[in-house]
């Protein structure tokens, strides 16, 4: 059973995303739901503590429900940036990007859990796509687990790991970067999170980076 897999693999996807890689590409992406879901079970059903972490400043932020398009892309960006990154990255680098990857959503878990964090979202008043999309995602995803933001962390991550992938066109990795930056203005434009969500995600996402890259585990 196993030959069978490796050589239909191999004849398939082998030149999208080496064996190795594949495993550890899907278990990051269960990490990041477990973490993610889990803790907020956890936290409905043993009735935490939430707190309001809104600065005046990010009030000050005008509701943007547009906004909600680059924020929904942002899922099948990490799709493709976190694939990409597997298959451009030695295979050492590879293990680095997912250790550092995973260690980032086992302190966001942490976090959530020590200090769960929500905020009061805005009436939808209109009802063009747009607004009747963000209400879609706000039914979808319950205000928790906001700090840090994991949609930031992972937009960082996923610019992280491309940057230094020279297969990779440098208008392809400069673009990772720039549309980092948008998914970081979509989620204040559309109130999923605050400032300080943002620049924690981005700050977990940067130090678990550098420790990865350093370990010589």
């Amino acid at each position: 059973m196993r030959e069978k897999w490796r050589n239909w693999y191999e004849a398939h996807l082998s030149r999208w995303i080496p064996a190795y890689a594949f495993f550890p590409l899907i278990g990051c992406f269960l990490w990041n739901c477990l973490i993610y879901w889990g803790t907020q079970q956890i936290i409905l059903g043993l009735g935490l503590q939430v707190h309001d972490i809104t600065s005046a400043l990010d009030r000050m932020v005008p509701f943007q429900p547009v906004w909600v398009s680059v924020y929904v892309l942002s899922y099948p960006f990490w799709v493709v940036s976190y694939a990409l990154t597997a298959r451009e990255s030695s295979r050492e680098d590879w293990f680095r990007f997912v250790f550092a990857d995973m260690l980032s959503r086992l302190i966001c878990g942490i976090i959530f859990l020590a200090y769960p964090t929500t905020n009061v979202r805005p009436d939808i008043l209109g009802d063009g796509f747009w607004d009747t999309l963000m209400g879609l995602i706000y039914s979808l995803d319950p205000p928790l687990n906001l700090f840090p933001s994991i949609h930031c962390l992972a937009s960082t991550m996923s610019w992280l790991g491309i940057r230094k992938c020279t297969g990779i066109p440098a208008w392809y990795r400069n673009f990772t970067l720039v549309f980092a930056l948008l998914i970081f203005a979509s989620t204040l434009f559309t109130r999923q999170h605050c400032i300080a969500d943002v620049a924690g995600g981005v700050l977990i996402a940067a130090g678990c980076f550098w420790i990865g890259r350093r370990l010589r585990w």
